[in-house]
């Protein structure tokens, strides 16, 4: 039996379980359909997070183009939410001629100089999946990121890996942030905040969630966010230790402030801007966008892709107030038959 089968559930920084869209087979004009991403293009409104309140997409696009930093969320297998993340660099790297990247959770920071190939033109995408240790290290398809890279390099995005290396997190999930040696935290955020109170009460409430039956909800269970230690036994016959939940906290702690300090480094102090790609639990207020702002780079503006499943959904998002904007998609209708219509 394994230690730990699951220390904090996918909604810290990932999202529940979604078949990739498959285009309908119509024959020889077949190869024309769109794939992948781009089938699951939606249409979509934008709302106030905080208010609700309806916002022009002229509104919308002028304040992502006016932003430093545009932190936009995702579930990680939800193919919609990286549609809508392609229509924000699309749109981004579109206007005016100007120096900006695209920064990624996926990616961690040792293997920065991947990036800087790809970008390039050095190598492909196949050397960059496997030079980056994309399937065991993010394990995510690459088909629904790659869409989104391919085209911020074809633009003229710099490619920025934000994310701690996972050897440190999984240290200090098992040993605690004292663990580390000095070249060990240098790998890691300079500056971490621990007590901040809204995030803490954000992270409280996941916890708690994770002993909740979902009785209201299909979604799948979540997916461990945080590595598991290793099932082999110690030396002396005992099972590894399960981690405390200030260490689990403090990893979700770690990843938020590597990748706001990556971000906010790159950026620096004037004249560049960024597009950051998280998880829906790294992009809200109190996690990567208020930990940008706090390195001294303004205005950071959230935007958390979210399908309108006429369940409260959107509502519920609406009343958590945590993120600047909702890209809110909807699902075309379900076709009716005649036996829908006669009910028999």
């Amino acid at each position: 039996m394994r230690a730990l089968l699951v220390l904090v559930p996918a909604a810290l920084g990932c999202g529940g379980h979604y078949a990739s869209p498959k285009p309908k087979h119509g024959g020889a004009d077949d190869d024309a359909l769109p794939r992948g991403v781009m089938a699951a293009a939606l249409p979509y409104a934008i709302v106030d997070g905080r208010t609700g309140a309806a916002v022009t997409d002229a509104a919308f696009w002028d304040a992502v183009g006016a932003a430093r930093v545009v932190c936009v969320g995702e579930d990680h297998s939800n193919p919609h939410h990286h549609w809508a993340q392609l229509e924000v660099v699309d749109h981004v790297s579109a206007g005016p001629p100007r120096t900006w990247a695209l920064g990624m959770e996926m990616v961690q920071r040792p293997f920065q100089a991947v990036l800087d190939d790809f970008a390039a033109g050095r190598i492909d995408a196949a050397a960059l999946r496997s030079r980056t240790g994309w399937e065991d290290r993010w394990g995510y398809d690459f088909a629904m990121y790659e869409p989104v890279i391919s085209l911020a390099a074809k633009r003229g995005g710099a490619l920025v890996a934000l994310n701690a290396a996972r050897e440190l997190t999984k240290k200090v999930v098992r040993q605690g942030l004292e663990a580390l040696t000095a070249e060990e935290r240098a790998g890691l955020a300079t500056d971490v905040v621990l007590d901040d109170v809204d995030h803490r009460a954000w992270f409280d409430a996941i916890m708690s969630g994770m002993g909740e039956a979902h009785g209201h909800s299909e979604t799948p269970a979540p997916e461990p966010a945080v590595p598991e230690p290793p099932a082999t036994e110690d030396v002396h016959g005992a099972m590894p230790e399960m981690p405390s939940a200030e260490r689990v906290y403090t990893v979700q702690v770690l990843w938020d402030e590597t990748m706001a300090e990556s971000a906010a480094r790159w950026v620096g102090a004037a004249g560049k801007s960024m597009v950051v790609l998280a998880g829906n639990g790294h992009c809200h207020d109190s996690a990567i966008v208020r930990r940008v702002a706090r390195r001294g780079v303004t205005p950071v503006v959230s935007v958390r892709p979210i399908i309108d499943d006429d369940e409260g959904s959107v509502a519920a998002a609406i009343l958590e107030a945590s993120n600047d904007y909702l890209f809110v998609m909807t699902m075309p209708p379900t076709p009716t038959t005649p036996d829908d219509v006669s009910g028999s």
